[in-house]
């Protein structure tokens, strides 16, 4: 003789009127996080770099003969950057996205 749940294997639960679910639902959990990022920029300085450099203009006017002289600059700008932030209220949401 067959055992019961072998008569009954294709049925959830083992009975054919019988049907047993687990249901699941999930929830966001959302935390809004405010970064508010700030740059001090101190003393900019500036100097030379390399040797200049000289070339001709080709657009110039007639007899006229003109010089374009090109400089490399170096320039130096310390920057610190800080930031702060500023955590919000805990969100649960069930049904909708936290970002309403």
């Amino acid at each position: 003789m067959n055992e019961p749940y072998e008569v009954y294997r294709d049925h959830p639960g083992g009975k054919p009127d019988e049907c047993e679910k687990n249901a699941k639902h999930y929830v966001d959990i959302c935390v809004p996080i405010d970064v508010k990022p700030e740059a001090h920029v101190g003393k900019v300085e500036m100097e030379c770099c390399g040797e200049p450099v000289i070339m001709c203009d080709d657009g110039k006017p007639d007899n006229v003969c003109r010089l374009i002289l090109e400089q490399k600059i170096c320039i130096k700008i310390p920057v610190r950057y800080t930031f702060k932030a500023d955590v919000g209220k805990t969100i649960a949401e069930c049904c909708a996205p936290c970002n309403k």
